[in-house]
């Protein structure tokens, strides 16, 4: 069936019925295009969930015919993402076959994928502009399976036991629940991140990043919070130094007082429950630790010399106890548990 366009008075030509009437090129393209998959049709898994899919476009063509483009035109998937699918995959001179590399990566870390790739092909008749034909959705077979990744092994540190001396300290003794009074954000706080006391910092990673678990340090709580810690108990607060390059050479510091006249040991570190330095996990520098009734630490993202040097997108630790750095197993709290008082300063 010819269109004409009563405007520009172009034609083209719907291919649905009457191949053999049309043109050599434009039925064998109209019979024969298809788009078939080269290799493996299930791909991804591992700790990434990413795969490559080698795809083939077989125009129905007998050889190179100028006039012909054929171009991708999509996908039907669920959970996957391609990349490289864009591009011509030949430009008014195609051959018989075309093939094409797509990396894929599947966006759930829970569910598997599928992905259908899809094409069109243009013919010009070289000796009419005004006419031309489309081959549409050719759709490759079979279908493509994508598998979801794993999410990788923290590369950082998650427990005390991790330090070559842990120095009496054991996973057991972190204390599970922190409740905070005073501030923007008072409550009690079961296992809590950093950011569940002292809020989240905007722009603390790359814009656009996949990658935002743990961000927001510094936080927006800057008042004077009061809390308690459980006598034999450690308080760790789970944070990343900010990745966003923004932040860079920034400084900040933590003030503590012990409301009870004993000594508040504050340190920030790699691990929870961390006091001081140690052989598998060094200190980011000599301002990281504080000790005793009154005390300020401060830190600086990707300092450099003495301060306590966060390096940018790194896991780290606030760790608070009554008790020395010496031997924080023994704590300097008689009572069930003993109260202090933190600030959060900053400029950001």
């Amino acid at each position: 069936m010819l269109n004409i366009d009563p405007v520009s008075g172009n034609v083209s030509i719907d291919l649905s019925a009457d191949f053999s009437c049309y043109p050599l090129t434009v039925s064998s393209i109209a019979n024969g295009a298809s788009l078939s998959i080269n290799g493996q049709t299930t791909v991804g898994g591992g700790t990434t969930g990413q795969g490559t899919v080698n795809v083939q476009l077989n125009t129905g063509l007998s050889a190179i015919t100028a006039g012909v483009t054929c171009v991708p035109d999509g996908f039907i998937g669920s959970n996957v993402l391609p990349t490289g699918w864009t591009a011509n995959l030949c430009t008014n001179s195609c051959g018989a076959t075309v093939t094409r590399s797509v990396d894929v990566q599947n966006t759930s870390s829970t569910l598997d994928g599928n992905i259908t790739f899809k094409a069109k092909c243009t013919y010009q008749d070289q000796t009419n502009v005004n006419l031309s034909s489309v081959r549409a959705n050719i759709q490759s077979t079979p279908a493509v399976t994508v598998l979801h990744g794993t999410a990788p092994p923290a590369n950082y540190c998650q427990s005390v036991s991790e330090l070559a001396d842990p120095k009496g300290l054991t996973p057991a003794m972190r204390q599970s629940s922190v409740t905070v009074t005073n501030g923007t954000l008072p409550g009690t706080y079961v296992d809590p991140a950093y950011t569940s006391i002292f809020g989240f910092s905007s722009n603390t990673f790359p814009a656009g990043s996949g990658d935002t678990v743990g961000y927001g340090f510094p936080g927006t709580n800057k008042s004077t919070l009061s809390s308690k810690i459980d006598r034999d108990k450690y308080i760790s607060l789970q944070f990343r130094a900010p990745l966003d390059a923004t932040w860079n050479q920034r400084t900040g510091y933590f003030h503590m007082t012990s409301q009870q006249n004993i000594g508040l040991n504050v340190a920030i570190a790699p691990c929870p429950g961390q006091f001081d330095n140690d052989a598998n996990f060094p200190l980011p520098g000599s301002t990281c630790v504080g000790e005793g009734e009154f005390q300020d630490i401060t830190w600086k993202v990707a300092g450099t010399g003495l301060s306590c040097n966060l390096v940018p997108g790194k896991t780290y630790y606030l760790n608070l106890i009554h008790a020395p750095r010496a031997n924080p197993s023994q704590s300097n709290c008689t009572s069930s548990g003993c109260t202090f008082q933190i600030r959060n300063g900053h400029n950001y």
